[in-house]
């Protein structure tokens, strides 16, 4: 199995969308509350699985148990709503959740973002850059909403368009964490790698969370396996259940020849709770154990893995391999 294949595929900004359910505000019945979380459980575990489909379906099931209730569980929901439609393909139907999130609350910063980014994918570009100005003008953190629009239009190929958000976002004054860091995180999207490191470093220095993360990204962006192992590994100290850095740290033990280690960074991603690629993890241990000889270990993942995705036409194949090992 080909591990650079093996990519998590996500809807930009997603993470930072999403509300961390720790409570349920508004009005309804208890059972109809448990109702609601339990169909969005199951929503989460399709989603996992590749099932988008059945995902959008489990979710309108939760949203349809307090019908005309918006609190913050609804507005969750809907958010893994729209992400289970993008994956699917569905982008105008993402767009409508996305609008409906919007005429709800209209200082929704994050829907207006996530929908910025389903226009972008339509080639909607007018409707992408107000959507964009709208998040920026809601955010209560501009700069890093900034950081997060400046990152879209460039994959876009929009870069006339971007640079004012670069601009923009570079000019957050202050010498605390928070704006260390967005300048850091703008100077490494833009390249500016010598920048980056002092911003990013003086961030470090004032104990900014997201700090190491940030300078494991730089380190891999400059080759610096080692150092960005060593900046992922003590960011993941106090964030353990971080599994795109887990997936990170399993690519780049992969690309160093540790296989055993890849797998380890593999195996621990795969153990997170509410993770969204599981299936990135797995493919990428399965991969690991291949070219680290085990083929027996590899054979049994893969037929455990075909389980949960048979519409994997590469892993069939790749199973066809192992099974003559």
């Amino acid at each position: 199995m080909n591990i650079k294949k093996c990519i998590c595929k996500t809807v930009p900004g997603i993470a930072a969308a999403v509300i961390m359910l720790t409570a349920v505000s508004g009005c309804g019945d208890a059972k109809q509350v448990e109702a609601a979380k339990s169909y969005r459980k199951t929503g989460l575990q399709l989603l996992d699985a590749g099932d988008y489909e059945k995902a959008i379906h489990s979710f309108n099931e939760a949203l349809g148990q307090r019908a005309g209730i918006v609190s913050n569980l609804e507005e969750d929901i809907n958010f893994y709503k729209a992400y289970a439609q993008m994956e699917s393909g569905k982008t105008k139907d993402a767009v409508s959740t996305y609008t409906a999130l919007i005429e709800y609350n209209k200082k929704n910063a994050d829907a207006y973002y996530l929908r910025g980014c389903a226009y972008i994918s339509q080639g909607k570009k007018k409707e992408a850059l107000q959507d964009f100005e709208e998040a920026e003008k809601n955010k209560k953190d501009s700069g890093a909403m900034c950081a997060g629009i400046y990152e879209q239009l460039m994959a876009a190929g929009l870069e006339k368009e971007a640079a004012p958000y670069l601009k923009q976002g570079l000019s957050v004054k202050g010498e605390k964490g928070p704006e260390c860091l967005t300048r850091g995180k703008l100077y490494l999207l833009s390249g500016d790698y010598e920048k980056a490191e002092t911003e990013l470093g003086e961030a470090l220095e004032q104990k900014e969370p997201s700090a190491e993360l940030y300078l494991g990204r730089l380190f891999q962006a400059k080759g610096d396996s080692g150092q960005s192992a060593n900046y992922y590994e003590a960011y993941l100290q106090d964030n353990p259940n971080d599994s795109a850095v887990l997936y990170e740290l399993g690519q780049l033990a992969f690309v160093q020849g540790e296989y055993d280690k890849a797998v380890t960074w593999f195996d621990q991603g795969m153990g997170c709770e509410n993770i969204m690629n599981k299936r990135a993890l797995w493919s990428g241990k399965i991969a690991a154990l291949e070219y680290a000889g085990d083929f027996p270990a590899a054979l049994q993942e893969m037929e455990n893995y075909l389980e949960n995705y048979p519409q994997d036409d590469e892993a069939q194949k790749e199973y066809i391999f192992l099974k003559t090992r």
